[in-house]
């Protein structure tokens, strides 16, 4: 082999390895991206307990658990008052739905009649 040939396979050489270091760094980049994001995550939920913490703090024990069971019942009388009123609007809507198809029986008892009476009515008039 020539020394130019030998230069040019060193190149071709040096060129995979920085392809092949340029791949890992970026690897490493993503990673450190995601080691960052998930960092943050914990600064912030850190923050948020810290904060909870602090109003919890501030607030005697018996305190809080009589304001969460206040909230507990007040929830559950939302939910039985949620449940009257979906069965309320079912049986009004039973009950439209007999009224509507009484109506339509009517209509139809009407129009099947409707000939007998006009015609009645017709030779009630020519008399």
């Amino acid at each position: 082999m020539s020394v130019l040939q030998q230069v040019l396979s060193d190149a071709r050489k040096l060129a995979t390895r920085l392809r092949d270091h340029d791949n890992s760094a970026d690897n490493l980049l993503t990673q450190a991206q995601g080691m960052f994001k998930q960092v943050e995550s914990m600064k912030e939920y850190c923050e948020e307990m810290n904060q909870l913490n602090e109003v919890a703090n501030n607030r005697p024990r018996g305190a809080l658990i009589h304001s969460i069971q206040q909230e507990n019942r007040y929830i559950r009388e939302l939910q039985e008052e949620n449940k009257e009123l979906r069965l309320a609007l079912e049986e009004q809507q039973n009950v439209m739905e007999l009224i509507m198809s009484k109506y339509r029986e009517q209509v139809a008892k009407l129009l099947t009649s409707a000939p007998d009476v006009h015609n009645a009515h017709n030779t009630a008039m020519q008399r």
